[in-house]
């Protein structure tokens, strides 16, 4: 399909240029045009802006996904050219070409790439409107290309921006949906810098552009933080040793506190050193979140509920729930004021606690949490109590440490070592009375607090500056607090947050940053399925969409020539569940070329 233009002269003397759509085709083998549409005389697209214009048309027809960024003037014109096609009745799918000469025996398959999650991704990056966000911030047509690409790289085969090029080269349809070419690993690297150096102005808009379910009526912002593990020498001003949530004390952190709403899409995020103190990281954060008139509930765990950060937050006028930091008291013995259940139907009691400096206390005792603590605390008891037994044993076996001194620092480094469990018991080492230089014994016995932390396992307190609220309500919305637990569980296990490979801070920060703007794009696709009740996670969204794949077929018609199908291969029913939720034409996106055939290797002797 091409613009004809074919100069006239009038009987006047006037010489005119009329246009016309032609399209080619192949009869017994010979080459015939035909005209499609007359475009007329005052057809004023330039030639220069033609070819692109009849591949829009095409691709519209065809149902293939558009260029991130096309000239409003030539959308235009290709609606107009469409709506005359259909009603004239045109099928872009109706062979043109009668011709069935190939060689049977060299036809073959090659260049098998993953398609299904590439075309859910990039029709999520389409809704949320990615492309016109990142042209605001003067990325040109192919830093959008690339920048599209690392974003569904890190979701659909997360790791480092090397093993995305990697991906991007052999496994992926990704540049053929774009119409890009292939960059170096450099350019990526810098394509993540540059998208991180505009990371307020892009979470910004992708947070006022992306649509919302909020579950109550006022702003919630949930807030935590948490942190990576480097492998590798440490270097930079962010790579600091410091407590591991994930117990990982071999190697330096970095830390990312992240801010998100009701809704679950982040508002703010911030990179840190791995050493950072928690309560101080909150001031930015709610620095950095641009209230608009709104008054936030801001919802924290017991690491960031400091008097400092109370304060801090009554002097914005900003409202808060957190969990008491001091030691859970024992489960009142008195009637609760409300029983209510959760999600996963186990009962809850809440009492409601006299009220401190103008705020709300609510005492909590869950079921669930009851089991999970009696295990765990049950589990340390065991090992301590068995440590102990063993050392005591020691002393009257031969060849095992029986002077006094050397008990003492032995029973020592266990207190130590089981801090959590230790304060439950006395431990007496008794000297023996013949040499009062060895142990004779040690002495294990349970102390008041033994009982009195058994009875509060499952309880703890929630504060809140609201005061007029339910104690069912201060519950339940402090509970979403999980949502952002969820959240860095996704990026760290389904978007490649970890570990890290990078060692400068620059390259470091665009690392994190990539999976935080993956992880919009994935809430954004399952808050979409979930209203069709698809809740799977995107761990295995993802293993099913990478099912679907797109195939080349070469067709050899003779030594010199071969015809090339690209073609995406039949969906299976989850996946066209997905496609039909998401809005996605559910074709085989055929593509047709005739190129050159390669020259046959010889075999090497």
């Amino acid at each position: 399909m091409y613009v004809y233009a074919k100069s006239r002269t009038l009987k006047s003397g006037e010489n005119v240029v009329y246009h016309s759509l032609v399209e080619s085709y192949r009869v017994h083998g010979n080459p015939r045009q035909r005209t499609l549409l007359n475009l007329g005389r005052n057809f004023k697209i330039p030639k220069e802006q033609w070819r692109t214009l009849t591949q829009l048309i095409l691709d519209d027809l065809r149902g293939s996904a558009r260029l991130p960024l096309e000239d409003p003037t030539l959308l235009q014109a290709s609606k107009d050219i469409i709506r005359k096609l259909n009603n004239k009745g045109y099928d872009v799918h109706a062979p043109r070409d009668d011709r069935d000469l190939v060689i049977a025996n060299e036809m073959h398959h090659t260049d098998t790439r993953t398609v299904g999650g590439e075309r859910i991704v990039l029709n999520a990056l389409h809704q949320i409107k990615f492309s016109s966000i990142l042209r605001t911030v003067s990325f040109t047509r192919e830093q959008i290309c690339w920048a599209i690409a690392l974003v569904a790289g890190r979701m659909l085969s997360p790791g480092s921006e090397r093993q995305t090029h990697e991906w991007m080269r052999e496994r992926s349809s990704i540049l053929e949906l774009l119409r890009g070419t292939l960059p170096c690993e450099r350019t990526l690297y810098r394509i993540a810098r540059k998208l991180y150096e505009n990371r307020e102005a892009i979470m910004d808009a992708l947070y006022h552009h992306t649509p919302k379910e909020l579950d109550f009526t006022e702003t919630i912002a949930f807030f935590d933080l948490t942190n990576v593990y480097y492998t590798g020498r440490k270097k930079g001003k962010l790579l600091r040793y410091g407590r591991s949530k994930e117990k990982r004390k071999d190697g330096p952190l970095v830390s990312l506190s992240m801010t998100i709403d009701a809704s679950g899409f982040p508002r703010t995020a911030e990179i840190l050193p791995g050493n950072v103190s928690e309560p101080k990281t909150l001031r930015n954060a709610i620095r950095d979140l641009k209230l608009n008139g709104e008054h936030p509930t801001v919802i924290m765990d017991a690491g960031i509920t400091t008097k400092e950060n109370i304060a801090y937050l009554k002097d914005r006028g900003l409202n808060w729930i957190g969990v008491q930091r001091t030691k859970t008291p024992p489960v009142p013995t008195r009637k609760p004021d409300q029983i209510f259940q959760t999600s996963s139907q186990m009962k809850v009691r809440a009492w409601k606690l006299p009220n401190e400096n103008g705020e709300r206390r609510v005492y909590l005792h869950s079921e669930a949490r009851q089991a999970v603590s009696h295990q765990i605390i049950t589990r340390k008891r065991e090992e301590f109590e068995a440590a102990v037994a063993y050392v005591n044993a020691g002393i009257a076996i031969p060849g095992r440490p029986k002077n006094y001194g050397v008990i003492l620092k032995k029973v020592g480094r266990l207190i130590e070592d089981n801090k959590k469990v230790a304060h439950h018991y006395e431990i007496q080492v008794v000297r023996s009375r013949k040499n009062e230089n060895l142990a004779e014994k040690i002495v294990l016995t349970r102390r008041s607090a033994y009982d009195e932390c058994t009875e509060a396992f499952g309880g703890y307190v929630l504060r809140t500056s609201h005061t007029e609220w339910s104690c069912e309500d201060i519950a339940r919305t402090y509970w979403r607090l999980g949502e952002i637990e969820r959240a860095f569980r996704t990026m760290k296990s389904d978007l490649g947050l970890r570990p890290l490979y990078h060692n400068k801070d620059e390259q470091i920060a665009a690392h994190l940053f990539l999976s935080i703007l993956a992880f919009h794009v994935v809430h954004f696709i399952r808050t979409k399925l979930g209203r069709k009740q698809v809740t799977e996670s995107w761990g295995t969204l993802k293993v099913r969409l990478n099912e679907h794949t797109r195939v080349t077929t070469v067709l050899p018609e003779n030594e010199s020539h071969c015809l090339l199908f690209h073609q995406d291969r039949d969906l299976k029913p989850f996946q066209r569940k997905l496609f039909q939720i998401m809005g996605i034409p559910l074709d085989n996106h055929t593509l047709r070329r005739k190129v050159k055939r390669p020259k046959k290797e010889t075999p090497e002797m």
